[in-house]
Formats: C-alpha cells, sequence, structure tokens
C-alpha cells in the first residue's frame, strides 16, 4: 500500500461516508415527511452505539496508519457526529423541543462511547 492510502483510510473518510448517507437517504426520501421522522429521532442513537464503534473497529483493519489514531478517532467522532446529527435532524418535518433533545441526547451517547472506546483501546493496545 502507498504511504498516501494509508492515511486516507481513517476515520475522517469513514465519517465522511457517513455524512454522505444520510445526506443521500434525505435526498431520495424528498422534503421533510411525517414517514422520515422517526428515522431522524434514531439517529440519536445510531451514530453513537453503530457509527462511533464502527469507527474505532478501524484499530482493527490492517493498512491504517495508527500513529496519533486514537486523537483522530477521537476528532472524528465528535465532529462527524455533530454534523451527521445536524443534517440528519434538520429533516424532521416539525422542528420542535424534541429535535433539539435528540440532538443533545445522541452527543452525549456519543461522548459517553468515545470515551469508553478509548479506554478500550488504550487498554487492547
Amino acid at each position: 500500500m502507498s504511504r498516501l492510502s494509508t492515511y486516507l483510510l481513517g476515520p475522517e473518510l469513514l465519517w465522511f461516508l457517513f455524512y454522505l448517507l444520510v445526506v443521500l437517504f434525505i435526498k431520495f426520501s424528498g422534503a421533510p415527511d411525517k414517514s422520515l421522522d422517526d428515522y431522524c429521532i434514531n439517529l440519536a442513537y445510531l451514530v453513537p452505539f453503530v457509527a462511533v464503534p464502527l469507527t474505532f473497529a478501524l484499530f482493527w483493519v490492517p493498512g491504517v496508519e495508527r500513529n496519533w489514531l486514537l486523537l483522530r478517532v477521537l476528532i472524528a467522532c465528535l465532529f462527524g457526529a455533530h454534523f451527521v446529527l445536524d443534517r440528519g435532524l434538520k429533516a424532521h418535518s416539525e422542528q420542535g423541543p424534541g429535535v433539539g433533545t435528540a440532538y443533545i441526547m445522541g452527543m452525549m451517547f456519543t461522548l459517553v462511547v468515545m470515551v469508553a472506546g478509548g479506554i478500550f483501546i488504550k487498554i487492547k493496545f
């Protein structure tokens, strides 16, 4: 593998793909619709409990540059979760207090999973 490809395979690319997946899903589903509301609120659970552990799974992928990987994962998770939750929750048909609460809840769960994942990675590697 070339030196550039080892740096391209990282958490930033993974979170860009998560963001792109959310944007494409919203685009193809049309205007804000009530049927999309459950998906938008479920992002508060999907991002911290699916996307963040998948980002920490990069430690087991061969060919990924491990120098500074934990710091890159933590920063990418923090910013990536913000952008994915923000974009996904903007598609909610009724922008009320429940949407803001889902964002805060999703970010808090993300922080908790990031701390647990960081501790696990430090112990394991």
